[in-house]
């Protein structure tokens, strides 16, 4: 019998390391006495700045931010985010946690202590029970590969690489969303660890505060969520289809826009089959190496046969300019989100060998819940037409359906009564692009705000927004500051947009 560490030998080395090069560490970064006592009482891994692997770590996936943290850690037990914890409160740094990384408003990573969830990726399916528990870090690549290989599903998102920790704290909207709920609509119960390093099981009965404001308040506000439990649904295979108009020439907008209009008053909330999910998306698209063209896509799914869903669609079909792309016969639902979002081409439609990809990126969201007219839509199309970039695109999250059904304020994803979320991205790849979009997103949001009814979908934060709280959650923003001040009363979780706790009098009543 022989003893060996694998790990042993190259944390000895990455510690003498540390603390041979203290002198050279930026002011503010861990001190490398506690660094090493952390990465020698935890199985994950300790990146300080000046390794070799930090530039790399720190970034997310939207280049366009660049934290600094002052440690990163890669957790891979629930004892080392314990560690950390503690580490954190002692060093005095705020924790900001990280999943997948997608935040658009860079909240994934800040310049205090980032604990990284990613390797916290099991998942564990109960199909007798149609439940599931998933880690933070488990990617919806392999949270739907294991369910559809048992034909089960749960709704999750259009990205693959977008971690279940994030976009469940957000909410989770996706193309079943609306047949379903959206995903944290679907949680049963959650594991988080507080500031004080005590793990929580929290549910409707233990816990009911918590448990309610995880489910869309937004991570890294009340704990370290470990695992969640998802609800299942038989069937992880849909159909679905592909339907295009071209918006080159006046009639051609004229008629997406007299589409969306009959769209919205026939098409969206409750008017709209329950069983159907679908988005809109404004892009611009063409072979690789020509002029891309713009286009208005409706693309869905539908848990249904094929015949049912092309009798639904007749009337959207026979709208003036309307063209049938493509019809997709029973599709495993991963399967059929790539192709939605790929074929003929991918949105947004970027060149092979663009780089860096993806491309510096900043997204607006707004809810649209008052009915348009179609000069009102014809307004907007006009000004995503303006774009100085092929590669911006424009797109409406349909809800109603399950969305909208059920009680007021079952969690923290306050926008149930709405037709659409539109959002808007742009793109760049140089400081003077940068600034073009800038300018040209401002004309948009001025653009949009006669018809937004003030409200912003947590996933898609903009960096700047003082009034977050108000646009995520409304009348609930109070709500959640008094279960902030319950949970995390020392606000260790923060971050620019993160909740505040009340003022302990406020808290204390």
């Amino acid at each position: 019998m022989m003893w060996y560490d694998s790990r042993a030998a190259h944390r000895r080395r990455k510690i003498a390391q540390w603390t041979a090069d203290a002198a050279l560490l930026p002011p503010g970064a861990l001190p490398p006495e506690l660094a090493a006592e952390l990465q020698q009482k935890i199985t994950g891994t300790v990146v300080l700045p000046g390794d070799p692997d930090y530039d790399a770590d720190r970034m997310l996936s939207n280049p366009r931010f660049s934290a600094h943290p002052a440690v990163i850690v890669y957790c891979e037990t629930e004892a080392d985010v314990a560690e950390c914890l503690d580490v954190a409160q002692r060093a005095r740094l705020a924790v900001v946690v990280r999943s997948g990384g997608h935040s658009t408003g860079g909240f994934s990573a800040q310049d205090g202590f980032l604990l990284d969830v990613s390797r916290l990726n099991d998942v564990v399916v109960e199909p007798e029970a149609m439940t599931a528990w998933a880690g933070p870090g488990t990617q919806f690549r392999k949270l739907n590969a294991k369910l559809e290989f048992l034909d089960l599903h749960t709704p999750g998102g259009a990205c693959p690489d977008v971690c279940v920790g994030g976009y469940m704290q957000g909410g989770g909207y996706g193309f079943t969303a609306r047949i379903f709920g959206v995903n944290c609509d679907q949680v049963l119960a959650v594991r988080v660890m507080l500031a004080d390093g005590r793990m929580v099981e929290a549910d409707a009965k233990r816990d009911p505060d918590l448990f309610w404001a995880v489910r869309g308040g937004t991570g890294s506000n009340f704990g370290v969520l470990l695992g969640v439990k998802y609800r299942l649904y038989r069937g992880a295979r849909f159909t679905g289809f592909s339907i295009r108009w071209q918006m080159e020439d006046g009639e051609g907008r004229a008629q997406a826009a007299a589409a969306l209009e009959w769209l919205q008053a026939h098409f969206m909330r409750g008017d709209a089959a329950p069983d159907l999910g679908y988005q809109m998306i404004w892009a611009f698209e063409g072979p690789e190496g020509r002029t891309k063209t713009p286009r208005l896509l409706m693309r869905g799914m539908y848990r249904g046969a094929l015949p049912d869903l092309k009798r639904l669609l007749v009337p959207v079909i026979q709208l003036p300019g309307a063209v049938v792309e493509s019809f997709y016969d029973s599709t495993p639902y991963s399967e059929l989100n790539r192709c939605l979002l790929s074929q003929p081409y991918e949105v947004p439609d970027f060149p092979q060998d663009m780089q860096p990809m993806p491309p510096p990126e900043a997204k607006l969201s707004r809810y649209i819940e008052q009915p348009l007219s179609a000069a009102d839509w014809r307004r907007l199309i006009d000004c995503f037409l303006d774009t100085p970039s092929p590669y911006t695109i424009a797109a409406m999250e349909i809800y109603g359906g399950a969305i909208e059904r059920g009680p007021d304020h079952p969690n923290a994803f306050l926008h149930r009564r709405v037709c659409c979320d539109l959002f808007f991205d742009v793109f760049w790849l140089s400081e003077t692009e940068r600034e073009v979009m800038a300018d040209y997103l401002e004309r948009w949001r001025e653009t949009v705000a006669p018809f937004w009814n003030g409200r912003v979908y947590q996933n898609y934060p903009s960096p700047h927004d003082p009034d977050f709280g108000a646009h995520y959650w409304g009348e609930d923003y109070d709500r959640l500051r008094a279960v902030k001040s319950r949970y995390d009363p020392g606000d260790l979780f923060r971050y620019p947009q993160s909740i505040r706790p009340l003022p302990a009098a406020t808290a204390a009543t």
